[in-house]
């Protein structure tokens, strides 16, 4: 996780922690192995901390190929 945000303000620890798992739900949406069940939801997840994330200035990505 970078030391700044998009728009170069300080990143929080609370900020990176949000950061992380945001990535962890990356990685688990890219996998094929999940049940029906566990895809949609943890892609819903992921819609929800995208939120997140885009708000806070920490990421900005579409996620249209992961599904979300």
């Amino acid at each position: 996780m970078p030391e700044r945000d998009l728009l170069g303000r300080p990143v929080t620890k609370m900020e990176t922690e949000l950061a992380h798992i945001y990535g962890e739900l990356k990685a688990l949406a890219k996998r094929d192995d999940l049940p029906p069940c566990a895809e949609r939801n943890v892609k819903k997840a992921l819609a929800c901390m995208w939120q997140v994330v885009n708000d806070l200035d920490l990421e900005f990505e579409q996620l249209y190929d992961l599904g979300v």
